[in-house]
């Protein structure tokens, strides 16, 4: 018994010549972060596809249905050789307005960039349109759509249109908001859904 009444009051004298020790060293380690700079880890990646491939998959779909039966059957009718080199002109301008769209997306504002990072890009051809790229599948298909030439096929690019606004307001804006807030809201009410043109 004597033998663990000597262990106890060994302990309790260690103790007591320890005290202060354990906090002193913490408030060492508090000081020492204070010090250092708060580094921000990066946000959860925004998702890579979001509407492009549904988007994409029925745009392009319908527009080689398109090319196709207004070249054929009583749809041919719809072809007019009066406006033929205007609408050609008019196809042609709207596949390099959506070249330019994609390459600045892409390239120029490294939009994979702000994916990765889960930041919103509101610069560059983002300052004009929320959706450059979906704005360039919608302005591609509609350009080859006025160069096949036929007029009763000019009522797909509305049907684009219509969908697509439909689409991101089901898919991608929802997720947006979440995620971003009023930066979101705000860029909503600064900048168009599709179309490359400043609000303001």
């Amino acid at each position: 018994m004597a033998g663990i009444n000597d262990k106890l009051k060994k302990v309790m004298d260690d103790d007591e010549k320890f005290e202060g020790v354990d906090d002193d060293l913490l408030q060492e380690l508090e000081d020492e972060f204070a010090e250092r700079k708060v580094v921000k880890t990066a946000a959860k990646p925004l998702p890579s596809y979001g509407a492009g491939p549904i988007f994409g998959a029925v745009a392009l779909g319908l527009t080689v249905l398109g090319v196709i039966f207004g070249h054929v059957g009583p749809l041919k009718n719809g072809i007019s050789s009066t406006f033929r080199i205007p609408y050609i002109a008019i196809g042609a301008i709207l596949i390099v307005i959506a070249l330019i769209m994609w390459k600045k997306a892409l390239i120029d504002d490294r939009i994979d960039d702000y994916i990765r990072s889960g930041k919103l890009n509101t610069s560059g051809i983002y300052s004009l349109t929320r959706n450059p790229i979906y704005c360039a599948i919608l302005f591609i298909c509609s350009g080859a759509l006025f160069i096949s030439g036929n007029v009763y096929m000019y009522v797909l690019p509305i049907i684009f249109w219509i969908f697509l606004t439909i689409l991101l307001q089901k898919t991608e804006e929802p997720l947006l908001l979440a995620r971003f807030g009023d930066e979101y809201k705000k860029y909503m009410r600064d900048t168009y859904r599709i179309m490359p043109l400043r609000k303001r």
